[in-house]
C-alpha cells in the first residue's frame, strides 16, 4: 500500500508545482486587467467631466403674430458659443435641440431694437449669442394678387423658326408682405431660359420675381414661388416656295391674257374681213346695176348692138 502511494510522487509534485504556477498567473493577469480597466475608465470619465467651447450657427424664429404683422432687419441665422461640460456640449453640437427667438409678442407696428433669446438650454450650459441685439422693423401684412409676366429671349431660337404664346401652370401670383413693400411692386416676372438655337417646343421651371418701378428686387413672399412654363416653337415656312407659287400665279394670268388678246384680235380681223367683203359686194351690185341700166338706156335709142357683161 505504501508502494502504491510513493511510486508517482515525483510525477504528483511536478503537477502540484504547475498548478501553483497557472494559478498564480491567471490571478496576475486578472488584476492587471483591472487596473488597466479601471485607469481607462477614469480616463473616460474625467473626459467627459472636462470642459469644452464650441461656436456653431442656429436659425432664429420669430414670436409674433404671423397673421397680422410682417417683420423684417433680423438676422436669419445667427453666431451661438456654448460652454459647459464636454459631453453636454457635443450632445447640443450634434442635436441642435435648442431654439434661438424673438419674442415680439407684445410689439406692435414701428421700429425697435429688441435681444436674441435662447430656450431648451439647460442650468449648466452657458452661452453667448452674436450679435446679441436685432434692429426690427415691424409692419402690418398685406396681401395682393399679380398677374406673371414672362420675359424671354426671342433671338435664341434658329433662324427659320418661330415662337407661340406662353403656356403656364397658373397666371397669377399672391404676394405678401407690408403694406409698403405691396405698394412698390411694379409688376411680377418669370425669367424663362431659352437655349440656343433651339428648333423644340421649350418646358421649364421659372422663378418668379417682384419687381418695382426701376427692376429692383421687393423683399415679399410670393405663392408659388415659381411656375411651369412651356412655349411652342414651330418651324416658318419657305419663303422661295411661296415665291415660285406667285410667279406661276402670274405667268398663268398673263398667258390666259395674251390668249384672250390673240383672240380678240381674230375676231377683229374676221369682222374686217366680212366688212370688206360686204363692201365689194355692194359695190359690184351698183356697178351691175349701172351697166344693166346703160344697156337698156342703149336698147331704148334703138342701138341694134345688144352689149353682154
Amino acid at each position: 500500500m505504501k508502494k502504491l502511494f510513493t511510486q508517482n510522487l515525483g510525477y504528483r509534485l511536478i503537477a502540484l508545482v504547475l498548478a501553483v504556477l497557472l494559478f498564480a498567473y491567471v490571478k496576475t493577469d486578472h488584476l492587471t486587467a483591472t487596473r488597466t480597466s479601471g485607469g481607462d475608465s477614469n480616463q473616460n470619465n474625467s473626459a467627459l467631466m472636462s470642459t469644452k467651447t464650441t461656436t456653431i450657427t442656429m436659425p432664429v424664429d420669430l414670436d409674433v403674430n404671423t397673421s397680422k404683422y410682417v417683420v423684417s432687419g433680423y438676422r436669419e441665422n445667427v453666431k451661438v458659443t456654448l460652454s459647459g461640460t464636454s459631453a453636454l456640449v457635443t450632445t447640443l453640437t450634434n442635436t441642435r435641440n435648442f431654439k434661438v427667438y424673438l419674442d415680439l409678442q407684445d410689439y406692435k407696428a414701428g421700429k425697435y431694437t429688441v435681444k436674441y433669446k435662447v430656450t431648451g438650454l439647460g442650468k449648466d450650459i452657458k452661452y453667448k449669442i452674436d450679435p446679441e441685439l436685432a434692429k426690427i422693423s415691424i409692419a402690418r401684412r398685406r396681401t395682393k394678387n399679380f398677374e406673371i409676366r414672362y420675359r424671354y429671349d426671342t433671338n435664341m431660337i434658329k433662324e427659320g423658326y418661330t415662337m407661340g404664346n406662353v403656356k403656364s401652370s397658373t397666371t397669377e401670383v399672391q404676394a405678401t408682405g407690408s403694406a409698403t413693400d405691396i405698394e412698390r411692386i411694379s409688376q411680377v416676372v418669370a425669367d424663362v431660359n431659352v437655349p440656343s438655337n433651339t428648333t423644340g417646343d421649350i418646358s421649364a421651371r421659372a422663378v418668379l420675381q417682384a419687381l418695382d418701378v426701376n427692376g429692383n428686387i421687393v423683399n415679399v413672399v410670393l405663392t408659388p414661388q415659381s411656375v411651369n412654363v412651356t412655349i411652342p416653337v414651330t418651324k416658318v415656312a419657305s419663303k422661295a416656295k411661296s415665291s415660285a407659287s406667285t410667279s406661276s400665279s402670274s405667268s398663268s394670268k398673263s398667258s390666259s391674257g395674251e390668249s384672250s388678246s390673240d383672240a380678240s384680235s381674230a375676231t377683229d380681223e374676221s369682222a374686217q374681213s366680212d366688212s370688206n367683203a360686204s363692201t365689194n359686194s355692194s359695190a359690184q351690185t351698183t356697178s351691175d346695176s349701172a351697166t344693166s341700166d346703160s344697156t337698156s338706156t342703149s336698147d331704148a335709142s334703138g342701138n341694134t348692138d345688144t352689149q353682154v357683161n
